[in-house]
């Protein structure tokens, strides 16, 4: 391109110098003319010159135009010439632009979403527990050949849905359909239902209840069943049924068995500062029920309890669930009233211009409710917890007594058989035993029955394996009709009880046999025969002593207490370090100082009666021969 453009350049100072000879030629021979035009006009006009010498004095001057139209015609051809080449040089030499890589498109996208003006994300709305109403679906099944007929259907659900927005109001958020899957809708349906089935079905985020009603008829005669499924705790209630002969009594017995089946829901506040009691959040507990016989609390309910383990990352998120059996909570206040003519030492006196105060306000606290935890032991219920929800449900007696079996926790296929169980009702372990308890045995399959007390819902079992304590463990009776309750094994420490045995058994006859020779030594020490004597304190000196028989117990204490270890049973294990502390403990009593000083002091006096007594004994009254 540079050749190109020095080239024009050289091209153009030559035309234009060529052109400017010629026109200094042209100039010349013009002034020549012009300077001289009077003597050559005088010189043609002397030699009296025609036109066609005129015509030739012309010529030079047309051949300089001519030329000079045709160097310009040729500079304006150059200069397109090399304008064109020009621009195809930069098209052909222009850099060619890489292709992005999606690294690169994706920083760009990202750059480009960053410059986008921010949208303001509304937070999100949390309703206070004690506020939120229940979202609950009722799903209506029918089987029989009368429920066939969609008017009869239609008109049920309509009975239903009223009656449940008369119940409820405000605190149930419900959708009641006609079930699609619940077919046949009958009470054998209901029992066959398992909680992974329901899980796919209604995840946690489609409702919180979920209420399966079932209505068969058969003969004339309907059978009304109901079931609640709560999608938090992923767990059925039992199922309820009724029946009725009547077609206008279904849709009430169905709203009485959601009702009874219905299980609220409570959340572990904290603990209350004195009492030992705990304080929990009762969902919709402040809004208003219209039924009384809805109410979600009464006096004396009893509450399961389950710890549900959420993500961190996502609170919403379910990471694991842990059903607390043989833990409870006995509800022992609720709609405590909130009073305005109560004042604390702290308050300080406000006056305000144009208010009067009204101290003879009262207000219920019907969100709240306290409840004394029982167990069997220490669980990880009504502490602090991170990312843990302590919820509990209210569930009541759905049977009027429970048939329980007992069984091992480590065998549950091996059922307690003729075991004794003391019932006790009273609310604490630590408690006094107010009423006599009840004594009951095991029946051959491990099973006993513990009926339903209206004013003790919580009973103490106090299993006994033999004379010793076995288990101590709570119990609420009707909540489940049916229940096993699985009992630690003591296999190990009912062992090292009959080895124990033996081991007191050979200590009984060593005592007895060292008091029949203790007795044995007397006789031969007032016979006077020093010899026999001398033989019975040696068979009383190679008699098993303390150090024999502590080795003994040490043998039978040991292997067990590791294996206890092993098994990381840690009552079992206690258990045996007692049974065997009382053995040590008689056996230090029996070895003990002042016994071996007093025997060894009687042996030394035995010695010395058989030397003082004489060789022959002679009888009162005869007189011995010579």
């Amino acid at each position: 391109m540079k050749r190109l453009t020095a080239g024009f350049l050289h091209l153009t100072t030559f035309c234009v110098t060529w052109l400017g000879s010629v026109s200094l030629f042209r100039g010349s021979s013009l002034g020549t003319h012009c300077s001289g035009g009077s003597s050559l006009e005088r010189e043609f006009r002397e030699a009296g010159a025609s036109k066609a010498s005129r015509s030739r004095a012309g010529a030079p001057e047309r051949g300089i135009t001519t030329s000079f139209f045709t160097a310009c015609k040729i500079v304006a051809t150059l200069a397109v010439v090399m304008l064109s080449t020009h621009a195809f040089s930069q098209d052909a030499t222009a850099p060619t632009v890489p292709a992005a890589s999606p690294a690169d498109t994706a920083a760009a996208a990202v750059d480009s979403v960053a410059k986008l003006p921010k949208i303001k994300v509304p937070p999100k709305v949390v309703i206070p527990l004690p506020l939120e109403a229940y979202r609950v679906i009722v799903e209506v099944g029918f089987d029989g050949e009368s429920t066939q007929r969609p008017a009869l259907r239609q008109s049920l659900l309509d009975q239903i849905r009223k009656g449940l927005d008369r119940m409820y109001g405000a605190a149930w958020d419900a959708q009641v359909r006609e079930s699609e899957w619940l077919v046949p809708g009958g009470q054998q349906r209901l029992f066959r239902l398992t909680n992974e089935e329901l899980l796919t079905r209604y995840p946690e985020s489609t409702a919180q209840k979920v209420l399966l009603i079932g209505i068969e008829e058969s003969n004339g005669t309907f059978q009304i069943s109901c079931r609640e499924y709560d999608t938090r705790v992923q767990e059925m209630s039992p199922v309820l049924d009724e029946q009725s002969a009547e077609e206008g009594n279904v849709a009430n017995i169905a709203c009485r068995l959601a009702r009874d089946s219905f299980r609220p829901v409570l959340l572990f506040a904290k603990p209350t500062p004195v009492g030992g009691e705990l304080e929990f959040l009762l969902q919709g507990g402040e809004l208003a029920v219209p039924d009384p016989s809805a109410a979600f609390i009464r006096d004396g309910d009893v509450l399961r309890t389950f710890l549900r383990q959420m993500d961190r990352r996502n609170p919403d998120k379910l990471k694991s669930l842990t059903r607390l059996d043989l833990c409870y909570v006995r509800v022992t206040g609720f709609n405590d009233e909130l009073r305005a003519d109560g004042e604390s030492s702290d308050d300080l006196p406000v006056n305000v211009e144009g208010f009067t105060r009204d101290t003879a306000a009262v207000y219920q606290d019907s969100g709240h409710v306290r409840g004394v935890l029982i167990s069997h032991g220490p669980v990880p219920y009504g502490g602090a917890g991170r990312s843990v929800q302590q919820i509990a449900l209210r569930q009541r007696p759905a049977a009027t007594k429970s048939h329980v079996k007992l069984v091992l926790q480590a065998r549950p296929d091996r059922p307690l058989i003729c075991y004794r169980v003391d019932q006790v009702a009273k609310l604490r372990h630590t408690d006094t035993n107010e009423i006599p308890g009840v004594r009951v045995l095991t029946d051959r399959n491990g099973e006993l029955e513990i009926a339903v007390d209206p004013l003790n819902p919580t009973f103490w079992l106090y299993v006994y394996s033999g004379s010793s304590l076995l288990a101590r463990v709570p119990y609420a009776p009707g909540l489940l009709p049916m229940d096993t309750i699985k009992l630690p094994d003591d296999g190990l420490r009912l062992g090292v009880e009959g080895e124990l045995y033996l081991f007191r058994d050979a200590l009984v006859d060593t005592v007895a046999q060292k008091a029949v020779l203790t007795s044995l030594a007397k006789k031969a020490a007032a016979e006077a025969k020093p010899e026999e004597l001398e033989k019975l304190i040696l068979q009383l000196d190679g008699m098993p002593g303390q150090k024999e028989f502590m080795s003994r117990l040490n043998a039978i204490k040991t292997p067990a207490t590791e294996k206890a270890v092993q098994q990381r049973n840690t009552s079992v294990k206690r258990k045996i370090e007692k049974l065997c502390l009382a053995m040590e403990e008689s056996l230090t009593k029996f070895y003990s100082s002042d016994n071996k000083i007093r025997e060894a002091q009687e042996l030394d006096q035995l010695r010395k009666t058989a030397k003082m007594q004489p060789s022959a004994t002679v009888t009162p009254g005869l007189v011995p021969l010579e």
